[in-house]
C-alpha cells in the first residue's frame, strides 16, 4: 500500500481551520488594541477635565470632546457629565472586524473625581 502524500492531504483539510484561528487571533488582537487605546483617551480627557475643573462647563465639555475625537476615531456615541466635581464619559465605537460578527460596538464608561488632591479614574459597570 501506497502511503505518500497522506499528510499534504490532512494539511489541505486542516489549513482552512488554521487560516480561520489566525484571522480569529487577528482580530480579536486589534479589537483589543483599540480598547486600550480608547481607554487610554478616556483617561487622559478625564485628566484634562479635572485639572480644569473650574473652567465654565460647555468650554470644558468641547475641549474633552475635541480631545477624544482626535485620538479615537469614528465614535459612534459619546456623553460627558460633569457634576459635583465628578466627570463621567462613556464612549461608544462601532469596530470592523473579519471574522466576529459584524458592527461590534465597544462600550466603555468611565468617572473621573479629585479625593485628597489625587485624581482617580475608574471603570464604571
Amino acid at each position: 500500500m501506497n502511503k505518500k502524500g497522506q499528510v499534504l492531504v490532512l494539511f489541505l483539510i486542516l489549513l482552512p481551520f488554521l487560516l480561520l484561528l489566525v484571522g480569529l487571533i487577528v482580530d480579536l488582537g486589534l479589537a483589543y488594541n483599540e480598547k486600550r487605546k480608547m481607554e487610554h483617551a478616556i483617561a487622559d480627557s478625564i485628566g484634562y477635565a479635572l485639572d480644569h475643573i473650574n473652567e465654565e462647563e460647555t468650554v470644558l465639555k468641547i475641549n474633552m470632546t475635541n480631545l477624544l475625537k482626535e485620538n479615537i476615531k469614528d465614535i459612534y456615541e459619546l456623553r460627558i457629565e460633569i457634576k459635583d466635581d465628578k466627570v463621567y464619559v462613556r464612549v461608544e465605537k462601532r469596530i470592523d472586524t473579519i471574522f466576529l460578527p459584524k458592527n461590534q460596538i465597544l462600550k466603555l464608561s468611565y468617572q473621573g473625581e479629585v479625593i485628597n488632591g489625587e485624581k482617580r479614574i475608574k471603570k464604571e459597570g
